[in-house]
């Protein structure tokens, strides 16, 4: 987080409209979303223009950058970590994902090659990022690796009007000159693509003025969060609680069954050759910590929750808080995460939901009944998105080789 001595953004004061007000009533994690301005006057509006195709930026201040620099830094990290990096490309972007001992998610954050033995990572909200920089830094003994936190601040561009491979090889947008970048990405946000810039904390007021000049609309939290939830990517300690494990999240362990190619089959050893995977976990890798959940999870058996977009009655006078449970017929089925008011959809949030809840609506989809109990959050109606009302009956691999051995197939 630039500025780690300031509680909200330099951009709140300095740009006209700008505002931490929210829709939701998240007040339990209100200081972490007003650390930037969650609109500038027209959140809604500020959502239908991206999804318009106009340029965009939204203020990253509350992320941080870490740096792990030094020779074989990204195969030190590659022992550490869910995602396989050790033969990642300069230039290129994934996710990964530190687990506990038994495969809960600790800390999630993005990842970039920056240069040949640099790897740039990323994470929302300054005490996880100082846990997670805290945790590198320890795990280093010997290794001639280097874990930092430089003063950086991130500006995301959304349908940038130059693609990164343009602007004389610098990657940069127009509006911005070279030298005000120290690193840059790209990613993908609602469906639009996006250029993440990495500025020194002090040069973020006058790149942001810079990209404003050149076009791009101011974007706020709000509408930047509408536009993650359309891509079911939750924030960690938000829209999960501590006992997430990665299969329960689709943009953590990628697709399921048949649709992305590198969920099939059982996991095995990795090639030396193999780079990282879209989402944040790599299946064949060498071993992590973790990783025998994973790997259970995925060979034998089914994740226990599914997180899922949930659309709610916004006829009444209140949201439900984060972490609020949801409920069918008066029995608590999931947790909910922050809720947001998408300019199409209306109020929509993610949230953790029993995979047998998933299960049944989609047995009622199929029969054209309606035997699931309807869905509640704090007395609010919900529904599960239709999109994810998906069951993934393929036979997983582990259990299909038990029943080759035991003759049943």
């Amino acid at each position: 987080m630039g500025g780690v001595s300031q509680t909200h953004s330099p951009l709140v004061d300095h740009v006209p409209g700008a505002s931490t007000e929210d829709g939701s009533t998240s007040d339990g994690h209100r200081e972490l979303l007003a650390a930037t301005a969650r609109h500038y006057g027209r959140p809604l509006i500020e959502q239908s223009q991206v999804d318009d195709g106009d340029t965009g930026v939204i203020d990253g201040w509350s992320h941080t950058a870490i740096l792990v620099s030094g020779p074989g830094a990204a195969t030190w990290l590659n022992d550490l970590i869910s995602q396989k990096v050790d033969a990642i490309q300069v230039g290129t972007s994934t996710r990964g994902l530190i687990l506990d001992i038994q495969g809960r998610v600790e800390h999630a954050f993005g990842i970039s090659a920056v240069d040949d033995d640099v790897l740039l990572l990323d994470a929302p909200g300054d005490a996880d990022a100082a846990a997670l920089a805290d945790f590198l830094a320890r795990m280093v003994f010997w290794a001639k690796v280097e874990v930092s936190t430089p003063d950086l601040s991130l500006l995301s561009v959304v349908n940038p009007a130059t693609s990164p491979a343009s602007a004389a090889g610098t990657g940069v947008p127009d509006g911005v000159t070279a030298p005000e970048v120290r690193y840059w990405a790209t990613r993908t946000l609602g469906g639009h693509p996006v250029t993440d810039l990495w500025v020194d904390t002090a040069a973020l007021t006058g790149t942001w003025d810079a990209l404003v000049a050149a076009g791009a609309r101011p974007v706020g939290g709000w509408a930047a969060d509408a536009l993650r939830i359309r891509d079911r990517h939750p924030l960690l300690g938000v829209d999960t609680d501590d006992r997430v494990i990665p299969h329960e999240v689709p943009f953590f362990i990628g697709g399921t069954g048949a649709d992305d190619p590198d969920m099939q089959g059982a996991t095995r050893l990795a090639r030396a050759d193999d780079g990282p995977t879209s989402a944040a976990v790599h299946l064949n890798k060498g071993c992590y910590r973790g990783q025998e959940t994973v790997s259970r999870v995925h060979n034998l058996g089914r994740p226990p929750r599914h997180l899922v977009v949930l659309q709610l009655d916004g006829s009444g006078q209140s949201l439900p808080e984060v972490g609020a449970a949801v409920q069918a017929g008066g029995r608590t089925v999931g947790r909910i995460g922050l809720t947001v008011q998408d300019a199409d959809e209306g109020p929509l949030a993610l949230a953790l939901v029993k995979r047998q809840v998933i299960e049944k609506l989609a047995a009622d989809r199929t029969s054209g009944d309606n035997a699931t109990p309807p869905l509640t959050v704090d007395g609010v109606d919900a529904a599960v998105d239709p999109d994810d009302i998906v069951v993934d009956n393929t036979v997983r691999p582990g259990r299909a080789a038990i029943d080759r051995l035991r003759g049943k197939v």
